[in-house]
């Protein structure tokens, strides 16, 4: 990260700082199980997945969130992942997902953090699903990316996490929010992939 970078984004710079570790370490967990290798691999990690976006859609929904983000609703993938266990005859199970409700602004935007910034991530992994012939009109719609670029998305996410008006101590819930969202995911994982 630029020091450019930095100055425009000191709050983007911490949350990436603070959780580098755990992103770096879910990130090795996931291509351990060789998603890519085969459909059956492929829809372990759907599932895993799945299991997340259904855990934070209640925040794409949040009205003290929408204040912050404007666009906030058209973001969740939650639909798309059902779709694409729809396309390998997968059930769609359901998740507890009522106790996000309760998360105070400062680590509702750390979770959400967590989850913007996977679709990132997302660019390289739709490349890999082309060897599964899969694609966004079939397997692979949560990985496509907005109508408007991946970049620009990200970077109106950023602006928007620096614009809220947060106290020290707020500011050390929403790093503390963000790193129990890559914690649910490992356990996401650790509960879900190996068993599967």
């Amino acid at each position: 990260m630029t020091n450019i970078v930095k100055q425009q984004y000191p709050r983007m710079t911490k949350l990436r700082s603070v959780t580098t570790d755990s992103h770096q370490s879910l990130d090795d967990k996931v291509m351990s199980f060789k998603p890519f290798d085969s459909n059956e691999n492929y829809i372990k990690f759907l599932n895993f997945q799945y299991r997340l976006m259904a855990k934070v859609a209640p925040l794409y929904q949040s009205k003290q969130l929408i204040s912050v983000f404007n666009d906030l609703t058209s973001r969740c993938r939650l639909d798309y992942l059902k779709q694409d266990l729809r396309d390998f005859k997968q059930s769609i199970s359901t998740v507890e997902n009522n106790e996000l409700n309760a998360l105070s602004l400062p680590a509702a935007i750390g979770w959400l953090y967590v989850i913007e910034g996977s679709k990132l991530g997302a660019a390289v992994l739709a490349k890999q699903v082309g060897k599964l012939d899969l694609s966004d009109e079939f397997g692979a719609r949560f990985l496509a990316g907005p109508s408007n670029g991946r970049g620009s998305a990200w970077r109106e996410f950023m602006k928007s996490v620096e614009s809220v008006n947060l106290s020290e101590q707020e500011e050390e819930t929403m790093l503390e929010g963000a790193l129990n969202a890559f914690n649910f995911a490992h356990t996401c994982i650790d509960n879900g992939l190996e068993q599967a």
